[in-house]
């Protein structure tokens, strides 16, 4: 069976914003839908290289959990090829995903090629158009790998990652499940978390057990950058659908009780924790 059979041509919607983008995909392999999009929130990616340049590290690993098609991965390589900081660190994308399908699918690399109307001239750079679909080119490539398909829950290796990212997963476990992923997570992670999309009441207990920092530059900006989850109102809980576990969306940005854990998405670990 051919990729596109088994996981069918995601289907492409435009959100307003400022900036070019981000344009929706929504790919679906049975009953699960890997909603994501190239260059999601650009701030996020950028903050976090500014990160890893500061650091002074030369070589720098970074795992994503529940990557659906891989576009937020490849994101982040082009981020990093175009501001050219190959020339200062080496960059290496580890991804997965529990879905077999969605995990064939971003190794094939082979996207929509309405996703370019959400590239600025500089990131179509990294991305070459043939017969009709949109690929990334072999720099991009060289700098990702794709692992068997995975759950981030049940998620064990011997390599320690420089930085892990848990982008909009969390919410499909129960409260105590996420305690338990962070737990596991912090074993093979080494400096940096990306998270986004948890259970608020809980995340920061959960960080601060296992030793991690909100890092506060940007914090409102990569807030208001999840375009596609901000709504004016939470969402009450009988509206959840019955595999999501907390509430996906995000209000307008409030210096609120806990706001530099629950508003967050870019965490250091403390070095004592290693």
């Amino acid at each position: 069976m051919s990729i596109m059979q088994a996981l069918p041509e995601p289907r492409v919607f435009c959100c307003m914003s400022s900036t070019p983008g981000p344009i929706r995909l929504r790919p679906a392999t049975g009953d699960a839908i890997g909603t994501t999009a190239f260059f999601r929130n650009r701030i996020l990616f950028d903050t976090l290289l500014d990160q890893l340049l500061a650091c002074g590290r030369k070589d720098i690993s970074v795992l994503f959990h529940a990557c659906s098609i891989g576009a937020e991965v490849y994101s982040l390589v082009i981020q990093y090829l175009a501001r050219q900081l190959d020339q200062q660190f080496t960059l290496h994308c580890y991804a997965t995903d529990k879905q077999p399908g969605f995990v064939d699918y971003a190794k094939a690399a082979s996207f929509p090629l309405e996703i370019i109307k959400g590239c600025s001239a500089e990131e179509l750079q990294y991305l070459q158009q043939s017969n009709g679909s949109v690929k990334p080119t072999p720099a991009v490539l060289a700098r990702t790998t794709f692992l068997p398909a995975n759950a981030f829950d049940s998620f064990t290796t011997d390599k320690i990652f420089d930085v892990v990212c848990l982008l909009n997963c969390l919410l499909y476990v129960p409260s105590e499940i996420q305690s338990q992923v962070l737990s596991q997570v912090s074993r093979y992670n080494s400096s940096w978390l990306v998270t986004t999309g948890f259970h608020p009441q809980l995340i920061k207990q959960d960080l601060q057990a296992n030793g991690y920092n909100p890092i506060l530059t940007n914090i409102e900006a990569i807030h208001s950058g999840w375009t596609d989850r901000l709504r004016a109102t939470p969402i009450p809980t009988e509206q959840l659908p019955p595999n999501i576990y907390a509430d996906w969306s995000l209000q307008p940005f409030e210096k609120n009780e806990d706001f530099e854990y629950k508003l967050c998405a870019l965490f250091s670990k403390r070095a004592d924790q290693d």
